[in-house]
């Protein structure tokens, strides 16, 4: 991996929050903005960052509510992903400029192309990273998904803590099905050391509560057809499965699309940032028609 370069550390000043975010490069460089997953955080695109900022550009990555250095939602309310997408609408007009692509890792990128759905003018290219399109549920799910839902906001709401760093750092690794070194690099910015020298996760304990209610697959086909930007896919190959069969059942939703392979799992921006900075390049470059068919 190459040496990375040291970030700056931003800040963005919503309506009702406060957002972290981590800025490598030059300023005056084409932007490239990113979006991380679910109980992830900036330093997920860390690894990315000096490839990028070598190729010519600069990298700003937004934490969301309740992950990395951002703000936790205030008491009583909870995280929902239409409450994200008008936190972007709010973030972008504070983007020092237009970006030249929009990059989004899982829930980032489902977000990422929700935004760029309501509003593609302001998305001038997407790609989204083990993701494709919304999560969605059948509409005979719907009693029981938001009794679940309430159910989980009913228990309370704990944090744990640890004396040991390495005890998180391999069970980190595990869950996510990944190296140790990735483990560490977002625990850097997910972890929090209490009074009493234990540690304890900087995320909010709320994000683990379910959601009570999920689009159909017939809303997030409809919201799709508002994403006319230049859009790419890109999955990895030891990655979630269900998105290689989502692609062959979906595709037709995307006015402007392409799909693309790389090595590595969930993580695999994390893991082969270099062969993503090859797909960002040829993608960025719209003169380039070779990419991958699933087919």
């Amino acid at each position: 991996m190459a040496l990375l370069p040291a970030p700056e550390e931003m800040g963005f000043s919503l309506d009702s929050i406060e957002l972290a975010g981590l800025r490598w490069g030059d300023p005056d460089a084409p932007l490239v903005v990113a979006f991380h997953g679910w109980l992830d955080n900036g330093n997920s695109f860390a690894p990315l960052a000096p490839h990028l900022v070598a190729a010519g550009y600069q990298l700003l990555a937004v934490e969301f509510p309740g992950h990395g250095h951002s703000q936790n939602r205030h008491q009583g309310n909870y995280y929902h992903f239409l409450d994200y997408l008008y936190e972007l609408h709010q973030l972008w007009p504070q983007l020092p400029q237009r970006p030249v692509l929009v990059l989004g890792h899982s829930m980032g990128g489902i977000i990422a192309s929700l935004f760029a759905a309501l509003y593609p003018q302001q998305v001038a290219r997407l790609m989204v990273v083990e993701a494709l399109g919304p999560l969605t549920a059948a509409p005979e799910q719907t009693l029981e998904k938001m009794r679940q839902g309430f159910a989980s906001r009913d228990k309370p709401v704990s944090q744990a803590s640890y004396r040991d760093i390495d005890t998180l750092v391999s069970a980190r690794a595990k869950a996510g099905q990944f190296d140790v070194d990735i483990a560490r690099l977002l625990l850097q910015r997910n972890l929090q050391q209490q009074q009493d020298g234990r540690w304890c996760w900087r995320s909010d304990p709320r994000l683990r509560m379910r959601s009570p209610w999920m689009m159909t697959e017939e809303q997030g086909q409809n919201l799709m057809q508002g994403l006319t930007t230049p859009t790419c896919f890109v999955l990895g190959q030891g990655g979630f499965d269900e998105l290689k069969s989502a692609w062959h059942s979906r595709r037709h939703w995307f006015a402007d699309a392409r799909i693309e392979e790389i090595e590595g799992g969930h993580h695999c921006h994390m893991e082969q940032p270099q062969q993503l900075l090859r797909h960002i390049l040829q993608f960025i470059d719209v003169k380039s028609s070779e990419h991958t068919d699933l087919d």
